[in-house]
């Protein structure tokens, strides 16, 4: 009896001394996110953007983006309305943004904010546009079973007809922004808004006139 107690005694000493700060099951370490600098973001990116999906008259999907940078061609005929003003217009689209929290959040915040802008890269004030902040979002890592969260949307895309018809400073990024982090990630330090965000998505958008 003696010798089976001293070797358990001595198995849980050799296990402290390999594993002195066991991590618990329970604890989930975040995961980090790049910097446009390829630095680690000090705060590790909430979420992911999985697809943005362009929707037209009836529900149709009519583009995905699934990654940066993509070409997204939209049919004028498809749009959920338009409206015509002097030497142009303006079409619209639905727009779904589908994503997954992916870290927990470093600072708490009772809603998200969707922001656009016209170019990939804003860095001054007045380059991004606010589309939503009253997104909500449950705090825990979800099973990766469970569907992903949506964001749903109208845009519009403003045309000028002088010449051949071409949009006007159409939204080439979408962003997903914990304000709190977002303020507290301040410039110079953090020049680029796009590192400010939780998750961003670029792509390059156009309309087909003709159909």
């Amino acid at each position: 009896m003696k010798s089976v107690l001293l070797f358990t005694l001595l198995a849980s000493v050799l296990d402290l001394c390999s594993n002195p700060f066991p991590v618990s099951p329970n604890i989930v370490l975040p995961t980090p996110c790049k910097m446009i600098d390829g630095k680690n973001r000090p705060y590790a990116c909430e979420f992911e953007i999985l697809n943005i999906n362009f929707i037209g008259a009836n529900n149709e999907i009519l583009a995905k983006s699934t990654g940066n940078g993509q070409y997204i061609k939209l049919p004028k005929s498809k749009a959920i309305s338009s409206s015509l003003i002097t030497n142009g217009g303006s079409l619209f689209y639905t727009v779904s943004v589908s994503f997954r929290r992916i870290n927990r959040a470093s600072f708490s915040t009772d809603a998200y904010t969707l922001s656009k802008s016209s170019i990939t890269d804003p860095i001054s004030p007045g380059e991004t546009s606010v589309v939503d902040n009253t997104i909500k979002v449950g705090a825990n890592i979800p099973d990766p079973l469970i569907r992903p969260n949506w964001v749903t949307f109208t845009m519009q895309l403003n045309y000028s007809t002088s010449g051949q018809p071409t949009l006007v400073a159409p939204p080439q990024l979408l962003m997903l922004e914990n304000p709190v982090t977002y303020a507290k990630m301040t410039k110079p330090t953090y020049h680029h808004d796009r590192d400010r965000a939780e998750a961003w998505r670029t792509f390059q958008l156009s309309v087909n006139f003709s159909e």
